[in-house]
């Protein structure tokens, strides 16, 4: 009898552990791997930034710390070239690389991602007024349709006033609208036009008064609408200097363009069809840059801006190009034990409270507002467990 009650009660214990476990494996929280695990990084900001000290921080890092403490991980991180990261990845040598990586087709074959963290795009960093000079911008805007219909409204304005000087002053005033129908149109619209450009006319003057009466109303018209007009061009050209420029797929063929090795550019350049080089970073690549020695360097947009607002200011300016968004997550090598649970503990975190104030310390947040796959999968796995995320 006892031994009866013994089996029961062992059998019990056995199924209550092993349903436990089961229902951990489908909630999709994985176990917590025996060994440390190695973590590849790269100096790459403001993702994951070396700080003299020999320290990492950067967004990325943050997350995987937040994460590998959520899951209670143990690690170490290891250094390595964006090349050497993809290679390691491929054979198993780390067991999860932390950098920014672009979400292709072609890597999705060789090892896994996380969940996506956010989006960028390609964006091209070159020297300061080599896609688009300070002079021929201003060119542009005083060439432009806007500004060739004012120009044409003066003209149109000039002419109808000039010739309605001449109907009133050409009996009056003889001396300064007589000699010719031609003549005295000539000689109103030189009044109308020094007065607008500068306020006075010198050598033709109204005798009449309704002529002095209609004179006095075009120069407080001129007064207010040649302010106007110089404000609406500083405005443009301010606008010029503050709105960057897209870079077509067209103007990236005739440069010689930097990438870096193993990155997503590579397989952009293959289809663009210009001429490029390779590097193993880029850092490599944006000194290339500075000497001259490219034309421009195709890269993630957030990465170069972020560039060019520290070390490299004043040094280097960044244009976007017309490339589609990319979405962007950590990569793990195929059948990773930690990835159920790395995409749990980052859903958790793209979810909370703490995600913007995250986003907003590095200005991030218009690029990881909308990130609608992991949106999609967090909504799985609240309808999963019952919405007690």
């Amino acid at each position: 009898m006892r031994r009866t009650i013994a089996v029961f009660y062992l059998s019990s214990m056995l199924f209550l552990l092993f349903g436990a476990c089961g229902l951990l494996a489908q909630e999709g929280v994985a176990a917590k791997p025996a060994k440390k695990l190695v973590v590849g990084v790269l100096n790459d900001p403001p993702y994951i930034i070396k700080e003299r000290d020999e320290e990492w921080t950067g967004l990325n890092v943050e997350i995987w710390k937040a994460i590998a403490q959520d899951l209670k991980l143990d690690y170490e991180f290891r250094e390595e070239t964006f090349n050497e990261l993809i290679y390691d990845l491929k054979r198993g040598a780390i067991d999860i690389s932390i950098e920014a990586t672009f979400v292709t087709a072609e890597r999705e074959k060789v090892f896994d991602y996380s969940f996506p963290i956010g989006n960028s795009r390609l964006a091209l960093a070159t020297l300061p007024g080599k896609v688009s000079h300070p002079w021929w911008t201003a060119v542009r805007i005083v060439l432009s349709w806007g500004t060739l219909k004012t120009v044409g409204a003066l003209s149109l304005i000039l002419l109808f006033l000039g010739f309605l000087l001449w109907l009133i002053e050409r009996k009056k005033n003889p001396d300064h609208f007589g000699g010719g129908t031609i003549s005295g149109i000539g000689s109103g619209i030189y009044w109308v036009g020094s007065t607008l450009a500068s306020g006075v006319c010198f050598g033709v003057a109204l005798k009449s008064l309704p002529a002095r009466l209609l004179g006095v109303v075009w120069m407080l018209v001129c007064a207010v609408a040649l302010s106007a007009l110089i404000a609406s061009l500083t405005t443009s050209l301010y606008e010029s200097r503050t709105m960057t420029e897209t870079v077509s797929d067209a103007s990236l063929r005739r440069m010689r363009l930097a990438g870096v090795r193993e990155s997503a550019e590579a397989a952009v350049f293959k289809k663009l069809g210009g001429k490029y080089v390779l590097y193993n970073g880029e850092m490599e690549a944006i000194e290339a840059v500075v000497r001259g020695e490219v034309d421009g360097f195709l890269y993630d947009e957030i990465t170069l801006n972020y560039h060019r607002d520290n070390e490299y200011k004043d040094r280097i300016s960044v244009y976007p190009t017309n490339s589609r968004r990319l979405a962007f997550a950590f990569g793990l090598p195929r059948e990773s034990p930690i990835r159920k649970g790395l995409n749990y503990s980052l859903l958790k975190l793209i979810e909370s409270p703490n995600w913007p104030y995250l986003l907003k310390r590095y200005g991030l947040e218009e690029n990881f507002e909308q990130n609608p796959a992991a949106a999609k999968e967090f909504e799985k796995v609240r309808q999963r467990r019952g919405h007690r995320l």
